[in-house]
């Protein structure tokens, strides 16, 4: 199907999905050929894709550590954003830690997928909202 192009929108809505259980700890911010030790956050799509918002939910206790967003074109992941994650002890009266990182122009081209790991392994779910175009 194509996309839409008067004025361009996404045409499908995306969740991407990632869970870092037991991902490697990746702890370098230069540039990865390839995608060792990082997970897969989005899918490739045939038009390109706006991502609007990402959303990191622990799964239980979590450790000071940092998120890395990377934007992977099929050779090498480069640094796009860092997400701060406290540490957080979970209970009947505290939350688990939760953040939405909020995007105005985060557009992803055709082919390109964005990825994520971790400074040190701690359980959380991440959620990329979007669409495809």
């Amino acid at each position: 199907m194509a996309a839409n192009t008067s004025p361009i929108f996404p045409l499908t809505p995306v969740i991407g999905v990632a869970e870092l259980v037991t991902a490697t700890a990746v702890t370098a911010r230069t540039s990865i050929t390839g995608t060792t030790g990082l997970v897969a956050l989005t899918p490739v799509s045939t038009n390109g894709k706006r991502v609007d918002q990402i959303t990191v939910k622990a799964q239980g206790t979590t450790v000071a550590s940092i998120l890395f967003l990377w934007l992977y074109n099929g050779t090498k992941a480069f640094l796009l954003d860092e997400i701060d994650i406290t540490a957080v002890t979970p209970s009947n009266t505290v939350d688990a830690f939760s953040l939405t990182r909020t995007y105005q122009n985060l557009i992803i081209p055709p082919t390109y997928q964005l990825y994520i790991s971790q400074t040190v392994q701690t359980n959380v779910s991440v959620f990329a909202n979007g669409g495809d175009y």
